[in-house]
């Protein structure tokens, strides 16, 4: 059947209500009444999400969206909110809890738009380690106190310890650091000069939630996608989204759960 979708809160937390909802709809389609299964989609920039999602991704097929209620047909089902998209299975639709490999699958979904793939290709050309370029999400920001408040605050000597172990293996090896803090930014920068690249020095955005642009952070989502692995945060759902695309792009699901395990899922030490 028909949809629209209403996604809230910040990108990851829009990405992952927006593939739950679309993945599920498209396996049922053929149950659809209407002559097209038809995804409707009201995405409103806000504090937590600076931009719009065409901006980064191409639009999913049989897919529209739409500015106000009254472009989507009377008596299409609504969804409006935020949600994991195992707890989407699980808990809305009522669907057996999906395990992280089908998960990767559905996040495969998300195609970047050509714009984002070009500066991915000149990116990676230029400053990429073909053999060994290792990918870090540190996030910082407003997630912090959530983070350790759960007690799974991924904190930076982690990450140093990341570095140092592999600078250790190869001296030239690459990081391509995503992080939505500027002074994180810095201070990674400072540190390993010689072995860490960003797409774009952050200048905090005026009268903004968010140190970095929409269109920026899918830049970084979308390098991250490039990297041999990917180093994330705890607790972080954008960490969870560019282990999934990484997995996905280089087609090792079978590793999903592992490489999770591994990389995401830890419990780093506080």
């Amino acid at each position: 059947m028909c949809i629209y979708l209403i996604p809230q809160h910040g990108l990851c937390n829009r990405l992952s209500w927006i593939c739950g909802f679309y993945s599920y709809n498209l396996a049922i389609s053929n149950r659809c009444p209407n002559k097209k299964c038809m995804c409707y989609i009201k995405w409103i920039p806000a504090r937590a999400c600076n931009g719009q999602f065409l901006e980064i991704f191409k639009a999913f097929p049989h897919s529209k969206f739409v500015n106000n209620d009254d472009e989507v047909p009377k008596g299409i089902k609504r969804y409006s909110g935020q949600h994991s998209i195992p707890n989407i299975y699980s808990k809305i639709l009522k669907v057996d809890i999906i395990t992280p490999e089908v998960e990767c699958e559905i996040f495969g979904l998300l195609r970047f738009n050509n714009k984002v793939r070009k500066i991915n290709h000149e990116f990676v050309d230029k400053y990429f380690n073909k053999n060994n370029t290792i990918g870090l999400h540190v996030r910082r920001t407003d997630h912090i106190g959530l983070a350790k408040g759960k007690g799974n605050y991924t904190n930076d000597d982690y990450f140093f310890k990341v570095i140092e172990d592999e600078i250790k293996k190869d001296s030239g090896v690459v990081f391509f650091l995503s992080t939505d803090n500027r002074n994180t930014q810095e201070m990674y920068l400072n540190k390993y000069p010689n072995n860490i690249v960003v797409y774009k020095k952050i200048e905090k955005l005026e009268n903004s939630f968010r140190h970095t642009s929409l269109f920026d952070t899918g830049i970084d989502m979308s390098l991250l996608t490039y990297c041999k692995r990917v180093e994330g945060s705890f607790h972080s759902s954008f960490s969870r989204i560019a282990v999934m695309l990484n997995l996905n792009r280089r087609r090792e699901i079978g590793k999903a759960t592992e490489e999770l395990n591994q990389y995401v899922l830890h419990n780093a030490a506080t």
